[in-house]
């Protein structure tokens, strides 16, 4: 077995169409075949929708984990301030979005 490796989006949903086009076996055959761990296959399809989600919602297709904030409040907050400065053309660094993360945060 190879050491563990993440899949990108695109990775992913080539796995699922391969998958797809193979005659009914079982997961470990199929994962053998495909040329990845029975769990990651079976994790696969177990979120085929929201993979194929983020192929439709133009998420980065080379990300291969889906990280999420623990505050969802200020996650959102964060985001609209983002898109606020970029269209503006305001470069946005490392700490300035620290920094206003933090603002966000106590402002709740």
């Amino acid at each position: 077995m190879n050491k563990r490796r993440d899949l990108s989006v695109e990775e992913k949903l080539d796995v699922l169409k391969k998958y797809d086009e193979l005659p009914k076996t079982s997961q470990r055959q199929a994962a053998c075949k495909l040329n990845v761990s029975q769990s990651l296959l079976g994790r696969m399809l177990k979120s085929r929708q929201e993979i194929e989600n983020a192929s439709l919602e133009n998420v980065n297709s080379n990300r291969e984990r889906k990280r999420v904030g623990k505050e969802e409040e200020v996650e959102e907050a964060l985001k609209q301030w983002f898109t606020k400065v970029r269209q503006k053309d305001v470069r946005v660094t490392g700490p300035l979005l620290r920094q206003k993360s933090c603002e966000k945060n106590r402002q709740r």
